[in-house]
């Protein structure tokens, strides 16, 4: 008997039947009377998750492509950038920064290490025209301080842009309080949504850098998305199956409430870290976030042999670690629409496949560790 698929990679996350449900609901036309409804409708829904007054856009893109659209909405060839590189996701801003000819100066950060928002004091000049940053960096779990960094910038000419992709549902990215210009996240991580839709918050400076920049863009043309959400439509034929999906994973969080998913959150990533410790093992990141825990694993420890034996016996998909750390971490989520059961079974999972592998511990050591968080 084929055991039963059971998702804890950080993205994509489990899809809710809910979710599934609406997805499944005859097709809205893109063009018609009924789809102004369904946008307006999300875009709503989607302020109070970052929180967000500014503007939110729809883009048929993965977290990327709203990457992406951040840098060449807002930049010219040239301007100097001050990147966060702190793990595979933020050298993605490198890389996106490179090819559009950006003078990128670049904070590289040892996998699994914190920024320390000093370090942008001491990189920041008047013509630093972005820092760009991950909040979670989903390949080592690790939580960046975008208050502080905010902090910094909000008071000079330098745009603050944010990919919050894996973070965005797991922990508040307040973008007006804070001041966050663009703010990125995408349908297939905290919301619950198959991939496919990207969603970005826009500042009124971040409009107003967009009337300066000269970098080539015409499907992630922002003005050009706004000016259509303006209308009900969107530019170019939106993901209308996913926007519909998308509308009723809003509707789930509405009615648990945005700040009980974020204590949600918290409470499961504690569980997972402290069943972690309890096993004789390590949280990997400095500063953890709540929405994966990385774990290190000793050098007795095959990574990707664990990783295979809890698929095949168990049919549990976990994160493993990438790059360099490829065998060294496995990444277990508590992303998107989990609960308390769940979280126990994976650590009951992970400690049958430890004993597999001849690691030493006392049974049901981690699942205690994780029901004194749980209750």
């Amino acid at each position: 008997m084929n055991p039963r698929p059971r998702l804890f990679a950080p993205g994509p996350t489990p899809i809710p039947d809910a979710v599934l449900a609406a997805m499944a609901e005859p097709l809205i036309y893109h063009r018609g009377p009924d789809f102004p409804v369904l946008l307006r409708g999300v875009v709503e829904k989607l302020k109070p998750i970052f929180p967000t007054v500014d503007d939110v856009l729809l883009l048929s893109a993965s977290g990327s492509g709203g990457m992406e659209a951040a840098v060449v909405n807002t930049l010219s060839r040239g301007d100097r950038v001050i990147v966060v590189q702190a793990g595979q996701f933020g050298a993605k801003w490198t890389a996106i920064c490179k090819a559009y000819g950006l003078d990128i100066d670049i904070i590289d950060l040892p996998w699994g290490q914190a920024l320390d928002p000093e370090q942008i004091v001491k990189r920041l000049t008047p013509d630093t025209r972005a820092v760009l940053t991950t909040q979670s960096e989903t390949s080592t779990g690790v939580l960046h301080n975008i208050a502080a960094v905010a902090q910094i910038v909000k008071h000079t000419d330098t745009l603050l842009i944010v990919d919050g992709v894996s973070s965005v549902v797991a922990h508040a990215l307040p973008t007006n309080d804070w001041g966050v210009d663009i703010a990125i996240t995408a349908s297939q991580k905290g919301l619950g949504v198959p991939p496919g839709v990207a969603i970005v918050t826009v500042s009124k400076r971040a409009w107003v850098a967009m009337n300066h920049s000269d970098l080539p863009k015409n499907y992630f043309d922002l003005k050009a998305y706004k000016t259509a959400f303006d209308e009900g439509r969107g530019p170019a034929t939106l993901p209308v199956t996913l926007i519909s999906g998308l509308r009723a994973a809003l509707n789930l969080l509405h009615t648990e409430g945005i700040e009980n998913a974020w204590k949600r959150h918290a409470r499961h990533a504690q569980a997972v870290r402290q069943a972690t410790e309890a096993l004789g093992l390590s949280v990997f990141a400095a500063c953890p976030s709540n929405a994966l825990t990385a774990i290190g694993l000793p050098k007795q420890l095959d990574g990707v042999a664990l990783m295979h034996h809890l698929l095949t016996r168990y049919g549990i998909t976990l994160g493993g670690g990438l790059a360099h750390l490829r065998g060294r971490l496995i990444r277990i989520s508590n992303l998107g629409h989990v609960d308390d059961l769940d979280i126990l079974s994976v650590i009951s999972a992970l400690e049958m496949g430890l004993r597999a592998q001849g690691w030493e511990f006392t049974p049901g050591t981690g699942v205690g560790a994780a029901e004194t968080v749980l209750g």
